[in-house]
């Protein structure tokens, strides 16, 4: 049976929002007026862990106003007292530019901060930025210091990310055993990014038994909470009946979920659905609009598309044109085959 060998390695890496507390600090998550008023007086005195809680809440709106430029001023005053979860809201506040002028240098420096207080999202976010160059030259070797030491702590995403650089060999001797275990440890945490990968290795047969059976279990897993990749390979397993019996009518569903998602392979296999009638009325017209959407994230489908407007008529090809939109927003890193695969910036 001919199936198609997945890059593993549509891997995204993940940052960790400000928005999103971390567990130790989310006991009061929702502050009132009054626990505000308290929490404020405590961090006009001093106090380096209200000031954070401060931050936090005009990072979220949580309580006042929504005020990312004075989240930043408190996150500032915090980290500055050596308050480590200030200092790791103060570099994502930096990463993405919010409240402050963008300075990826200066976030790394507070990430690296909290990463040697043993903070594993710090940790995991410092590598993100070593390991892509982002704001210093590029070190692999410190990145993935940096992902072991996030990953110990049992950190998902850094878990992922940890199994990519062995998959690739970055910064480490390439090693598809080593990262099938980190995937495995990352996916058993229910992360939808170490689904697909671990997925990917059974597919492949990379570090493991190629067993299709498993690696569709774990490529429905992580479909099921939106992976874009893994609703592909799901749709295109049900489509050629790999790993579970096929279903052209389900594989058409999968493959538009990820589709809409601007998953451009995604859009190429529900084009050639569209253009077989297969699990979908034969249209055209459709397969055209697809085809055309694909080509904006990639310029290989041109024979495809030219062979296939060759059978339309021209008021076929105006309707494919006027409705060949996109209904998807732009997608950014965690969504695109990109260098930095696996988990993204934390946000």
């Amino acid at each position: 049976m001919n199936r198609p060998w997945l890059h593993v390695m549509e891997l995204v890496f993940v940052l960790i929002s400000v928005l999103t507390l971390r567990a130790d600090e989310k006991t009061n998550a929702r502050l009132d007026a009054s626990t505000f008023a308290d929490l404020l007086r405590k961090a006009q005195s001093g106090d380096h862990c209200a000031q954070n809680r401060v931050g936090v809440a005009f990072s979220k709106g949580d309580a006042v106003r929504l005020d990312p430029a004075e989240a930043v001023r408190w996150f500032m005053k915090a980290a500055a007292g050596g308050e480590l979860n200030a200092q790791y809201h103060l570099g994502v506040m930096l990463y993405r530019g919010t409240g402050v002028a963008r300075n990826l240098t200066e976030a790394l420096t507070w990430f690296e901060k909290a990463a040697a207080k043993g903070l594993p999202e710090a940790q995991f976010n410092a590598g993100y930025l070593y390991e892509g160059g982002l704001g210093v030259p590029q070190n692999l070797g410190r990145a993935l210091a940096l992902f072991q030491e996030s990953a110990s702590h049992g950190l998902a995403a850094a878990q992922d990310n940890l199994g990519e650089m062995y998959e690739k060999g970055l910064g480490v001797a390439k090693d598809s055993v080593a990262a099938v275990g980190w995937f495995r440890k990352s996916a058993e945490q229910g992360d939808p990014t170490g689904e697909f990968d671990l997925g990917a290795m059974f597919w492949n047969g990379a570090g493991v038994a190629e067993d299709v059976v498993k690696a569709v279990y774990w490529f429905r897993l992580a479909a099921q909470q939106g992976h874009a990749g893994a609703q592909r390979m799901l749709g295109v397993a049900y489509r050629d009946g790999i790993g579970l019996s096929q279903d052209y009518q389900v594989a058409a569903m999968w493959l538009l979920k990820s589709a809409e998602q601007g998953n451009a392979k995604a859009q190429v296999n529900l084009a050639e659905l569209y253009r077989a009638g297969l699990g979908v009325r034969l249209d055209l017209m459709e397969a055209e609009r697809w085809y055309r959407l694909s080509e904006r994230a990639s310029t290989d489908q041109g024979a495809q598309l030219g062979d296939l407007v060759d059978k339309m008529s021209i008021d076929q090809i105006d309707g494919a044109e006027s409705t060949a939109t996109p209904r998807y927003p732009k997608h950014d890193s965690a969504q695109a085959v990109s260098t930095f695969s696996g988990a993204d910036f934390l946000e």
